[in-house]
């Protein structure tokens, strides 16, 4: 099986940055402000975004879809820039 994206879908993705800080933002309103201090916030954010990553990264990796796997891999480095 090989996953590629039609022109309409590749348009319609967010940039990199958008979705790495979609997926840390996602996780951080999530997170319980009563057990963890804000500082922690975004650190415990960003790596339940990089584990998400890293669970679909083989995924296209395996299926040879190359625009994902970089547009992930692109996403992985943006959340690290967080």
């Amino acid at each position: 099986m090989i996953l590629k994206l039609t022109k309409k879908e590749y348009i319609k993705m967010k940039t990199p940055k958008e979705k790495a800080k979609e997926l840390v933002d996602k996780f951080n309103d999530n997170m319980d402000f009563n057990t963890l201090s804000v500082s922690k916030h975004l650190e415990y954010a960003k790596q339940c975004a990089l584990i998400c990553v890293d669970e679909v990264l083989p995924v296209f990796n395996t299926y040879h879809s190359y625009e994902l796997y970089q547009y992930y891999k692109e996403v992985e480095q943006e959340i690290k820039k967080l």
